[in-house]
């Protein structure tokens, strides 16, 4: 898992920065999930990178995601629902 620092939002998408060293190329595809103050999970997908920001879709936009906050890229295998 890839934790990432939110950057930028707009209506539909949000601009992340990921920690630590990461091959941008292979981040397009990947999901991502962030997990809500109320312990909600909501999920997305990488949708484009561009060293040093990756581009998030979510499947429904998160309620009370903000910048600066953290959502998780997931490597293959591991679970949205999941620690």
């Amino acid at each position: 898992m890839i934790d990432a620092i939110v950057t930028s939002l707009d209506k539909d998408n949000l601009l992340v920065t990921p920690n630590g060293d990461v091959d941008f190329s292979s981040l397009v595809g990947k999901r991502v999930r962030y997990r809500d103050n109320s312990d909600r999970i909501w999920t997305g997908r990488v949708v484009s990178s561009d060293e040093p920001y990756a581009t998030v879709k979510f499947d429904n936009f998160p309620t009370g995601l903000g910048q600066g906050q953290i959502v998780q890229i997931l490597e293959e295998g591991e679970k949205e629902d999941a620690e």
